[in-house]
């Protein structure tokens, strides 16, 4: 959504815009990345600065970039949620490991420990969520950041164990030997290490600042009905984040490890397999009668693009009817990007805008 700081006089001028448009549509917070694949977009001891941020990994920027946005955004009245992806090391399979963390700042973790690096199908690099040493380095950076920069919430999204599936010797084997004895099965075993770093970080967050948010925006489907009485009423050939990024969204609220969940439920209602509706229904029920607070994940971006998005209308109807539910207490929108392009979602845009300008207005 924004460039890099390359151009600095021109990325702040994107920032300033951004966050004014924020303002226009009424915003209440805005989720930043700042953890895109084992990087960082502030200062850190820990991280290398990103090159999605300044164009080269580990380049140090004109400024402290992440507490100048951050002051912005809360003179603006808008809060600050830090959007960090924990384990994602790079974004395509472009490059063969050997390669690509020749490209990295020797200041990243991954290039320090690439026997912590696993590989995806797709050639894909995440850290491995199962070594305990990535997980106390997950949970240093986040440690870090909380106590250096005044963010309202950490916030993670759909990415956990890859959607495509680790290659066969490239994985987590090593550490699942120890369990499998047990009878334990991978599957398990994978969940127990991301709900147990999930765990562990609400805590350090909690023992840091209190009042600070940690939230998820897992892939909007747990299980089918099919696979599980208590799944959704979606389609069995539908995707399930518990089974495929080993992610268990209803633990996290039933433990309580989480403040709130964003469900990304990006399927219109008339969609065949996966119908908004139903999936909303499903996840209001999940957090009722929980600490946990439900914010539906929409996306906008496939306005004018997919087919059950054809009517400019959807996104706003679809607001409409999750806010008929005490449960959802408001929704987030990807990405900020669709709001300022003139393409086939702007007659979609324009209507949401309407709606709510209307329905926060006193």
């Amino acid at each position: 959504d924004l460039p890099t700081t390359q151009d600095f006089e021109d990325y702040q001028r994107q920032v300033i815009r951004m966050l004014d448009e924020a303002v226009t549509w009424r915003m209440t917070a805005i989720f930043f990345q700042v953890r895109t694949t084992n990087d960082a977009f502030y200062q850190s001891k820990l991280n290398p600065y990103s090159r999605y941020l300044t164009g080269e990994e580990g380049k140090k920027p004109p400024m402290d970039v992440l507490r100048w946005i951050i002051d912005e955004t809360h003179r603006r009245g808008i809060e600050f949620h830090a959007w960090m992806n924990p384990y994602r090391v790079s974004i395509n399979g472009k490059l063969s490991k050997t390669d690509y963390l020749d490209t990295c700042d020797d200041l990243n973790f991954a290039k320090r420990h690439p026997e912590m690096v696993l590989v995806d199908k797709k050639g894909i690099l995440i850290l491995n969520p199962a070594h305990p040493v990535v997980q106390d380095h997950i949970d240093a950076s986040i440690r870090e950041l909380i106590h250096d920069y005044p963010v309202d919430g950490i916030h993670f999204d759909d990415y956990f164990y890859p959607y495509a599936g680790l290659v066969k010797g490239e994985g987590d084997e090593k550490e699942y030997a120890a369990f499998k004895t047990s009878g334990m099965s991978l599957e398990d075993f994978r969940r127990g290490q991301v709900n147990g770093l999930i765990k562990r970080l609400h805590e350090s967050i909690k023992s840091v600042n209190p009042a600070l948010r940690f939230g998820m925006s897992p892939f909007g489907i747990w299980k089918n009905k099919a696979d599980d009485p208590r799944g959704s009423n979606t389609h069995p050939t539908c995707g399930q984040c518990f089974h495929q990024q080993f992610a268990d969204p209803v633990a996290w609220v039933e433990e309580g490890t989480i403040d709130y969940i964003v469900p990304q439920i990006y399927f219109g209602f008339s969609h065949d397999r996966a119908p908004f509706a139903d999936l909303v229904d499903w996840w209001a029920g999940i957090v009722k009668d929980t600490a946990v607070d439900l914010y539906i994940g929409h996306g906008p971006y496939r306005l004018g693009v997919e087919k059950e998005y054809g009517d400019p209308a959807e996104v706003a109807y679809q607001v409409m009817y999750a806010n008929q539910y005490p449960e959802v207490k408001g929704n987030v929108f990807f990405t900020y990007n669709t709001f300022i392009r003139n393409d086939k979602a702007k007659p979609g845009v324009d209507i949401l805008k309407t709606l709510l300008i209307d329905e926060v207005t006193p």
